[in-house]
């Protein structure tokens, strides 16, 4: 249990120490009373985690382990996070780790009705929650609290990342990082440069890149009316969306590589189909330019699990809303700081399906090996994402009807359900109506889907802690 409560101590210290950037942040803004909230947080929370900083960590974390210092991470994180929202009077502490955690999650789903009131270092603080964690709170542990080499490649791969980008795990983490942060800056730039207030602008490339969608503006990005800013951001939800592998490849010059990656031209497919089925259905509506720009903003967005608008959902056409429902639950790309099912699972769920047709109508030795990317998947891999698409959609099932027990129709329960355990944000129901147990369920997959299940649901089995006593 010493090894839990070591990593959880940095963990704690770690986010504490983030909070000094708002507080000074505050200072030169001159909003004291956020500057006295962020900077009673933060010492509270150093100081507090002073005792298990004094804990020696083991030279190898076991899986139980990792799970466990994984989920608990993101409570605890989003718990501290939410202080803010609550000590300035600006929320219910419920309300507030609701923020915080589709903060830290990069769900975007918001509670808060006019952002626009709100003081900035407040808006820095939500936006840069998203930005932490879109490359994960234990990556950012890993990379700037732990020293290299003590287990780091079980707590990585528990933060819900299957692929390496170097041999070596530590140069995996720091690469990450590089990539990520070289990105933001760069769509900071270009944000600045369409003319997007410079605060605005820094707000928008931290949960652009995080696929967070978390705005400034009550309206999102409808707000800014600038068709150049939505091209820069729409880029950018892509790469957000794309797997960090692509990336390195990209930045290594390997661009025949980066190219022909599977799961990313398979995201690309579906992203330009689901765009033209949307511009279709608004033709309707709205000339031909005002169809696509629409409609491609919007199935980006929403596909990378952004959460970003330029419209308000819900008043899109019927087959609208549901090709975006649809994408909730595809998502981006593994390995990146998109949420969902994932490209890469939908991919292997569909060729093992009509795997399973073929199977049915011509002789067995007819029949090809199941291939991803020109490799043979091997039968515990497919069988691997079999079971976790069947958890998810079990878990969904579940809270759909949870969330419905509140008086709210199955449509706009499910919506909100497979938006939160997404990560994604927008819904087709107001996140005002929502009574104390909707939001609590919420909050629980917002949690459960940033992690990709499996690291909470060791949580729920004996032999885990049974480890860790």
């Amino acid at each position: 249990m010493y090894v839990v409560l070591s990593f959880l101590s940095r963990i704690a210290a770690a986010v504490g120490a983030t909070l000094i950037v708002p507080t000074l942040l505050a200072v030169a803004l001159g909003e004291w009373r956020m500057a006295s909230c962020f900077a009673t947080v933060s010492a509270a929370t150093l100081l507090g985690s002073f005792p298990g900083l004094r804990l020696s960590v083991p030279s190898e974390v076991r899986p139980s382990q990792a799970m466990v210092v994984s989920s608990l991470g993101w409570l605890l994180a989003a718990f501290i996070g939410s202080l803010p929202y609550h000590l300035s009077g600006y929320m219910s502490l419920l309300d507030a780790y609701f923020e915080s955690m589709a903060g830290f999650t990069t769900t975007g789903m918001t509670l808060f009705s006019n952002l626009e009131s709100l003081p900035r270092s407040l808006l820095f603080w939500r936006a840069f929650t998203q930005w932490l964690g879109g490359a994960g709170v234990i990556l950012f542990l890993l990379l700037f609290v732990v020293p290299g080499g003590v287990g780091v490649w079980r707590l990585y791969l528990a933060e819900a990342r299957e692929e390496r980008l170097t041999v070596r795990a530590w140069d995996t983490v720091k690469n990450i990082w590089a990539i990520y942060a070289g990105y933001t800056a760069a769509c900071a730039a270009l944000l600045v440069a369409v003319g997007i207030d410079p605060f605005e602008a820094v707000c928008h490339s931290f949960t652009v890149l995080s696929t967070g969608g978390f705005s400034t503006r009550t309206a999102s990005i409808e707000a800014f009316n600038n068709p150049a800013a939505e091209v820069v951001l729409v880029a950018f939800m892509i790469i957000g969306g794309t797997n960090f592998l692509v990336h390195s490849l990209l930045v290594r010059r390997e661009f025949r590589r980066a190219l022909s990656n599977t799961e990313l031209r398979a995201m690309l497919v579906i992203l330009a189909a689901s765009s033209a089925l949307i511009s279709v259905d608004l033709l309707r509506t709205y000339d031909p330019l005002t169809s696509v720009r629409l409609a491609v903003f919007q199935a980006a967005s929403i596909m990378t699990t952004t959460g970003y608008t330029t419209i308000d959902i819900n008043l899109l056409p019927s087959l609208s809303q549901a090709v975006l429902l649809v994408l909730m639950v595809v998502g981006g790309s593994l390995c990146s700081t998109a949420g969902a099912v994932k490209v890469a699972r939908i991919t292997v769920l569909a060729k093992a399906s009509y795997r399973e047709v073929l199977k049915a109508i011509l002789p067995s030795s007819a029949v090809k090996p199941l291939k991803i990317g020109g490799k043979v998947l091997e039968l515990d891999d497919a069988l691997r994402v079999a079971g976790f698409f069947f958890a998810y959609m079990l878990m969904a099932s579940i809270a759909t009807l949870i969330v419905a027990a509140e008086g709210h129709s199955l449509a706009a329960a499910l919506s909100a359900v497979l938006s939160a355990q997404g990560n994604v944000g927008p819904a087709y129901i107001s996140l005002f109506s929502l009574g104390p147990t909707a939001k609590a369920t919420l909050i629980a997959l917002m949690w459960a889907g940033r992690l990709e299940l499996m690291p909470v649901l060791v949580l729920f089995t004996t032999r885990a802690w049974r480890e860790l006593a």
